[in-house]
């Protein structure tokens, strides 16, 4: 791979401490450096940032210092008039303030990556949405040099306004983490056979052996859009009507939207007793956290789910899921199916209960797959490969 290993790279993507983007990002770039890639990390502040609306970053928000900062506000596509003020309300919403911003946030990212060969686009909203890249395609191609993409997550904004993503054709590759979001990229008009399949990466740690008690959920940056809260919500009132004693660890991303409607709601429903409610967690804290658990509940009908399902299968966990989004395709016939609704949430968790489903054999058999097809130095030789081929197309990864 010496053609990627002689060149520079830059990563842009996410850098906040407190984020699951930004750690995947990390541990993607430690396995790339370990393989003896000269990478550069550019990053900027996004909403999760204290100085999110300053020309300023936080450097204790960072994972490390070892970055470059591209530091300018972060303005709202839908500022609130109470949060923010009518005047702010007024510049950002008429003003389209966002857009403008974006685009200047995608020529300095441009700039700051400019002197190297390979220059690869981490897009999830935001400070790294579609509005930066669109800017920073049209410059590379403008120069002919190589820029990948990795879409995490589909940006309103592209689905809105078809015309936009125009950008891939700009691109030298597109890289997804399943062929779910590549039939919905499909869908919005990107040629598949621009993009590379690959997985979501994850970090595997030793097991330790602990007693496995409750059960783990994640409940995102959005807890009541999609994730199944309301139905998993339905289902430990259930058990709790049939006697039945367990507890949820429930864990969110960072700035959580309402969080606080979702923690009344499990309050008013009489469930506080049932529920441990934890920050974002990361590191060997997540892997202790799933590993303690029996199964991870992920009844999600939007999103993709990759965190969740990743970090329990590497941690031996048995996963309760959905047929929705990348869960069957990350599971396999591995899963613990469910319909989504409480009953079938209820039902399946009594069955844990009693042993009528035998959870230890399905989380070694996760893990196993974990490793096989999800390691982060697997994905990294997926990454290293892509850039290296990228002049004979597309290689499709299972």
């Amino acid at each position: 791979m010496a053609q990627v290993d002689d060149c520079k790279i830059a990563y842009i993507g996410c850098w906040f401490n407190r984020d699951m983007y930004s750690h995947n990002c990390s541990n993607l770039i430690d396995s790339l450096r370990r393989r003896g890639a000269n990478v550069n990390v550019v990053t900027s502040n996004c909403r999760c940032f204290s100085s999110a609306h300053q020309f300023d970053i936080s450097t204790d928000e960072l994972i490390n210092g070892n970055c470059t900062l591209v530091k300018i506000p972060h303005a709202p596509a839908n500022p609130g008039k109470r949060k923010h003020g009518l005047l702010k309300y007024a510049v950002v919403k008429f003003l389209r303030l966002d857009i403008w911003l974006g685009a200047v946030r995608g020529y300095l990212y441009y700039k700051n990556s400019r002197s190297s060969e390979i220059v690869h686009y981490d897009q999830v909203l935001e400070a790294f949405g579609v509005i930066p890249l669109y800017v920073l395609a049209a410059l590379r191609a403008i120069e002919g040099k190589r820029l990948f993409v990795t879409v995490h997550e589909i940006d309103p904004f592209q689905r809105k306004h078809l015309w936009v993503n125009e950008l891939y054709r700009k691109c030298t590759g597109v890289i997804v983490y399943s062929e779910n979001m590549k039939r919905a990229l499909a869908d919005l008009g990107i040629d598949p056979n621009r993009m590379t399949v690959t997985r979501y990466g994850t970090v595997v740690l030793d097991l330790v052996g602990k007693r496995r008690e409750g059960y783990i959920y994640f409940g995102g940056h959005n807890i009541l859009n999609g994730k199944g809260y309301p139905e998993l919500l339905g289902a430990l009132k259930i058990l709790q009507s049939r006697g039945v004693q367990t507890k949820v660890v429930v864990y969110v991303g960072h700035g959580c939207n309402r969080l606080d409607d979702a923690r009344a709601m499990a309050t008013n429903l009489g469930l506080d007793e049932m529920i441990e409610w934890n920050k974002f967690l990361t590191g060997s804290e997540l892997a202790a956290a799933y590993q303690r658990a029996k199964a991870c509940i992920v009844p999600y009908t939007s999103g993709s789910a990759r965190h969740p399902l990743t970090t329990a299968m590497s941690n031996a966990t048995a996963v309760i899921g959905t047929r929705y989004v990348d869960i069957p395709e990350y599971l396999g016939p591995l899963g613990i199916y469910i319909d989504g609704t409480s009953e079938s949430i209820a039902d399946t968790i009594c069955k844990i209960q009693d042993g009528s489903v035998e959870i230890n054999s399905l989380g070694i058999e996760l893990r196993k797959k974990s490793i096989a097809e999800m390691h982060v130095d697997r994905v990294a030789e997926d990454l290293f490969r892509v850039f290296s081929l990228d002049s004979q197309g597309p290689q499709q990864k299972s």
